[in-house]
């Protein structure tokens, strides 16, 4: 240890014991004095981040393709920001919030430099840190885009046709099995009358969702409609026609069919009910 060595280790040695008798508001400014420099130097960088607008970006975000943005932050103090691509100006902002919007399709193809000058009001100068972005073709965007969203499409598309053929699927051989009348439970997707045939279903998960209402099978009648939740008053107003009809109270009309009794069953029951 050199002479110098030993007498700074000698004032540390010496000092160390009367740091246990400082007051806790002296240790606490003596903190801040310490800590203060660091946070206002970490204030005072200027941090630069980047939005897709419109176009394709790998899921590194390394290859870009399209309209993309660049945003710039720093300390209350920040007056302007320039934008920079290979070390050129694209650009500059004056009023928060700092960005810009640039086009790849501008460019060359290949991998370009990001980056961003600030100036404060008392006339610092910041940077920021570079950033390397691949500038990559339309075509080849798309295709790494596909290679993404393809698997999407098709699982999509399978639950789409199992929405409808599930259904019918699960449909066959059931058909008129639940006699008139007969208690029923309509699930977590709730129930709905048939407009066909007028009596109540519980509707199936994978029944297709559209706008208007839900593509759904009639397991009695065995076709499809576009159906919607009914409310629990409209599906015991469907049962309670399902029970008169079964009981035999419907007046028999000459060339009726089933389905045409129980519809008019229902009608009268929605209009009894008002």
């Amino acid at each position: 240890m050199t002479p110098h060595q030993r007498c700074t280790h000698r004032k540390l040695t010496n000092m160390s014991p009367n740091l246990k008798f400082l007051p806790l508001p002296i240790l606490l400014c003596l903190i801040l004095i310490f800590t203060i420099p660091a946070l206002a130097q970490s204030e005072a960088e200027l941090v630069l981040s980047f939005s897709k607008d419109f176009g394709y970006a790998s899921l590194s975000g390394t290859d870009i393709q399209g309209t993309f943005g660049m945003k710039a932050s720093g300390p209350v103090n920040l007056v302007k920001v320039v934008f920079l691509i290979d070390g050129k100006s694209i650009g500059e902002d004056s009023e928060p919030p700092f960005k810009v919007q640039f086009t790849t399709d501008s460019y060359s193809l290949g991998v370009h430099t990001l980056s961003a000058v600030g100036t404060t009001s008392d006339g610092q100068e910041l940077k920021s840190k570079e950033y390397q972005r691949n500038f990559v073709s339309a075509e080849e965007g798309w295709k790494a885009a596909m290679t993404i969203a393809g698997p999407i499409l098709i699982l999509v598309l399978g639950i789409s046709l199992a929405s409808i053929l599930g259904p019918l699927l699960m449909g066959r051989g059931k058909k008129g099995s639940l006699p008139l009348g007969a208690p029923r439970s309509y699930g977590g997707a709730g129930g709905t009358v048939c407009p066909k045939c007028g009596r109540p279903f519980a509707m199936h998960l994978l029944g297709l969702n559209l706008l208007v209402g839900k593509l759904d099978h009639c397991p009695y009648c065995g076709k499809w409609s576009l159906v919607t939740h009914a409310t629990p008053t409209q599906l015991k107003a469907a049962e309670a026609a399902e029970l008169a009809l079964a009981a035999g109270d419907t007046p028999q009309v000459t060339g009726m069919t089933e389905e045409e009794k129980l519809r008019k069953e229902l009608d009268n029951s929605h209009f009894q009910e008002m």
